[in-house]
């Protein structure tokens, strides 16, 4: 299985490129400067950016947060363990153990 962290891929520019959206317009059209576009424009990994940065980009662009991101699982098509929260982690193991717990009980009834 291949970890990769990146399971998440940012597409502004896709989005921005589809739509004929110059770095400058989006600059002017949400408050922010042109280099601080074409930084969040450059890449491919979801950038942090507060909720009102990206309802801003949303509404320029008129589209949904669902378009400017799309979720690549790993091959197997499963989230590496590393990617997901920790809180997650720890439920799949306390289900495991609850489920290894039952089958024990269910040997010493049946013995």
């Amino acid at each position: 299985m291949t970890m990769d962290k990146r399971v998440i891929r940012w597409k502004l520019h896709e989005v921005m490129a589809q739509n004929r959206v110059r770095n400058k317009d989006l600059a002017e059209g949400i408050g922010i400067t042109e280099t601080s576009v074409y930084r969040l424009r450059k890449t491919d990994v979801m950038p942090r950016m507060s909720p009102d940065r990206l309802n801003a980009i949303c509404q320029f662009l008129d589209c949904q947060p669902g378009d400017l991101l799309v979720y690549i699982p790993d091959q197997d098509g499963e989230i590496a363990k590393e990617n997901k929260p920790k809180q997650t982690q720890q439920i799949t193991a306390k289900k495991g153990q609850v489920s290894q717990n039952i089958q024990e009980e269910a040997k010493d009834i049946a013995a």
